[in-house]
């Protein structure tokens, strides 16, 4: 029996989230699934526009169809979902946080995300790395630190940076009298920051050579950082081949986010800290990809410096994890069903 076609069809209005979605808008079809991309301000006006009356005006008639749309630029309240970038279901305006069709693509411990969802890195290129692999980092350091944040830091830094998990435990925030969630959203935020700035600044101390470091907020901490740059091309080949530290999204706690895919996509190597998911997702190569302290980070570096070899085969395991289109097929699925 032949099964029905299904369309996906992204309507969002802003162009630069097409980057959040990485390879993912590449694919045209999974099985009986087809994408298609209606996302920028020029195919909306041209087609999304209308395309989202109609659809929604008579969603029984088209149950073949999701809308998908992001940040809620349009939001879509029937056949179709909001995907939210930006972080858990907190960074959603409250206005529209009461609807069921919306997926936060951030989970941490703070709120439970009831819609959430994996994109998995699709579209893989292989590669070979070299001797000459460069330790790489972009992201930003957003450092807004309070009295109180820096009266929990010099209590508990020591032990954080030996077991960076510490701060997801319920425990740790119940020892430091935290209770409510914007207060704890924020101290979560702030020490993953200072989490952040020790790190980079032990690495670019120990490999300072062969470490590139992109972020423009960087520069009153590191000189030799290098400004943002925002053209994918640039990001994309400088991840290529070589050894990309990724210290997870401030925000949360799952593996699989934008920068974490558009790394293994782009041909580089994933050494990330800890996840709650790492296990699941990456299965036995969980191993190779993650670090939990500083020690732990500088071991695994040190590793793939002695014998680089390691990041080849380390590689290819990724790219024959993420090879089949299996696991995207699983989130339209979900997707579709969370779209109602």
């Amino acid at each position: 029996m032949v099964k029905t076609r299904h369309y996906f069809i992204f309507v969002f209005k802003h162009r630069f989230r097409k980057v959040a979605f990485n390879n993912f808008l590449k694919i045209k079809k999974i099985k009986n699934y087809r994408i298609i991309d209606l996302s920028g301000p020029y195919k909306y006006f041209l087609f999304s526009i209308l395309l989202i009356f109609i659809v929604t005006s008579f969603p029984k008639r088209f149950k073949n169809i999701t809308l998908l749309s992001c940040d809620g630029l349009p939001f879509i309240k029937k056949n179709g979902v909001n995907i939210w970038f930006g972080g858990t279901n907190l960074k959603i305006p409250k206005e529209f946080r009461h609807y069921k069709n919306n997926i936060p693509m951030i989970k941490n411990l703070i709120i439970k995300e009831k819609n959430f969802i994996n994109l998995y890195p699709c579209d893989l290129k292989k590669n070979f790395f070299t001797k000459k692999f460069k330790i790489v980092f972009i992201g930003k350091l957003n450092l807004r630190n309070s009295s109180e944040i820096m009266k929990i830091w010099r209590k508990y830094n020591k032990k954080i940076m030996n077991n960076f998990s510490l701060i997801e435990s319920k425990k740790f925030f119940q020892k430091i009298g935290v209770k409510e969630i914007e207060h704890k959203k924020n101290i979560y935020l702030s020490l993953k920051s200072l989490i952040r700035i020790n790190i980079i600044k032990k690495i670019n101390k120990k490999f300072k050579k062969d470490f590139v470091l992109v972020g423009s907020d960087w520069s009153s901490h590191i000189k030799n950082s290098i400004r943002d740059n925002h053209d994918v091309k640039f990001v994309r080949n400088l991840y290529k081949g070589n050894l990309c530290i990724d210290l997870g999204s401030r925000w949360g706690e799952n593996c699989l986010y934008p920068r974490s895919i558009e790394i293994i996509e782009s041909s580089g190597m994933l050494l990330q800290s800890h996840q709650s998911d790492t296990k699941i997702i990456f299965g036995n190569l969980a191993k190779s990809i993650e670090f939990n302290s500083y020690p732990d980070l500088l071991n695994r570096i040190l590793l793939y410096k002695k014998n680089y070899n390691f990041l080849n085969i380390n590689y290819k395991k990724i790219y024959s994890l993420f090879k089949s289109k299996e696991m995207n097929f699983k989130t339209l699925t979900k997707i579709k069903k969370i779209s109602g």
